[in-house]
């Protein structure tokens, strides 16, 4: 890790030495104490053609960055192909950290980064030129705008006692076409009866004047909570006295958390086939009717390498849990490029989690499932039969089921169809019971 940003640290040095040689100067490493702004070179004049400038803002660990644009007006193009801002939750040189690309006038949203990290990068074409951009950047100890397919939220000084009289807002703001989807992992905040003195409080949208979702205080772990839009605020108060470890929370926009019920169906990673995003967490829930196990694929698996130390699976990875927690056991964790072998489920529940570090990410993967029902077949020398549970079937009737012809339809014991058959010589079975089993 200390060596990959070190490596950033020189190349972003180089093309500030790049830019600096067209006579412009721009670009460079800030690590502030508390804040400050980033504008376009020759701001607010016209900005130069045919530009690059890269900006690496690095405070201490513990902390974040938060950006907010003042003024924004680049030539536009609907790929921001020709002038263009880019963000990047972390070092720029991997695109799975990118946040956002964007040009014309529509100015970029508030960002905070995961970590201590953020890279804004500035491009120039050789025609057309506007007043550029002034953004306005600081260290955020807690609280700030967090727009990534998913994060992890922790109070102040998590697992550590939270301070005192402290106050942090987080806005959640994911793409619009999915909601957020909210999971308390550990909580613990002093206790009171209407939780007013520490808190932690839920906004259904970016403020508090949207619905109130609920407070929350003590031990007891807040539900988990699905905004209606793409949006949610969380804010964490503490009082003048007593307090606790806090909280840890996990959240996940809509295209990074699926249940699929299906009986078939498929799901990939997000953005795949280009790159995946870095520093995230996603689960995929399979959930049949019961009688059902699912059978898993994966077509396409291209992920980061495994460790070379400790030929693990240590950066990014796809687990596989056989039921519908990570406690559940698990049938095994893929990276690289090796794809897993077909999977089947011991029941009708299935997990799939695709976990991304900070750095270096690929195409994804591409997965597909489909429900398979169980069929018990046994036999003797002069007759074999067919057994298949009534959960897996549970909306047929007895003569709905039959082998071969509705003459030859199923028995029906206290949990399973029953269908028992004769072998006519030389181990086959007659004319009309040589087919498949029918439902209808």
């Amino acid at each position: 890790m200390g060596l990959r940003i070190a490596l950033y640290l020189h190349l972003l040095c180089i093309l500030s030495k790049a830019a600096s040689k067209k006579g412009v100067k721009c670009g460079g490493i800030l690590a502030p104490s508390s804040s400050g702004n980033i504008s376009s070179p020759n701001f607010p004049g016209l900005y130069p053609y045919n530009v690059d400038c890269s900006w690496l803002i690095v405070v201490p660990e513990g902390s974040s960055v938060l950006l907010t644009f003042q003024h924004f007006e680049l030539e536009y193009h609907a790929d921001c192909a020709y002038d263009y801002v880019k963000i990047y939750n972390g070092v720029s040189a991997d695109e799975g950290n990118l946040l956002g690309k964007f040009c014309g006038d529509a100015s970029p949203p508030q960002f905070s980064s995961s970590w201590n990290i953020m890279s804004i990068i500035f491009h120039s074409d050789r025609h057309v030129a506007y007043t550029g951009f002034l953004v306005g950047y600081r260290k955020d100890t807690c609280g700030g705008v967090l727009t990534g397919l998913s994060g992890v939220i922790s109070s102040p000084g998590y697992p550590l006692e939270y301070s005192n009289n402290a106050e942090c807002s987080w806005t959640i703001h994911v793409s619009n076409r999915s909601v957020v989807t909210l999971v308390f992992l550990d909580f613990q905040l002093e206790n009171n009866e209407g939780c007013n003195f520490d808190y932690v409080a839920l906004f259904d949208g970016p403020t508090v004047r949207h619905p109130h979702l609920g407070n929350y205080c003590g031990n007891k772990r807040p539900p988990s909570t699905v905004s209606t839009s793409n949006q949610l605020l969380i804010v964490f108060k503490s009082d003048f006295n007593i307090g606790g470890r806090g909280f840890k929370a996990h959240y996940y926009s809509g295209e990074c958390q699926q249940v699929l019920k299906a009986i078939n169906g498929n799901f990939t990673s997000p953005s795949y086939p280009n790159i995946y995003p870095n520093d995230m967490n996603c689960h995929w829930s399979v959930a049949l009717p019961p009688g059902y196990r699912i059978k898993l694929f994966f077509p396409v698996l291209e992920l980061e390498d495994q460790n070379s130390l400790t030929d693990s699976c240590d950066f990014d990875s796809v687990a596989v849990y056989d039921g519908d927690s990570e406690t559940d056991a698990l049938l095994g964790r893929w990276c690289g490029a090796e794809r897993p072998p077909p999977l089947t489920s011991r029941a009708n529940k299935l997990l799939v989690v695709l976990g991304t570090d900070r750095n270096v990410a690929f195409r994804g993967f591409s997965a597909s499932y489909m429900g398979v029902v169980p069929v018990n077949v046994s036999c003797t020398r002069t007759e074999f039969q067919i057994q298949i549970s009534q959960q897996a079937l549970p909306q047929l009737d007895r003569e709905s089921v039959y082998l071969g012809n509705p003459s030859c339809s199923a028995q029906m014991t206290a949990t399973s169809y029953k269908i028992l058959a004769r072998f006519v010589s030389c181990g086959t079975a007659g004319q009309d019971e040589r087919a498949a089993v029918y439902s209808r």
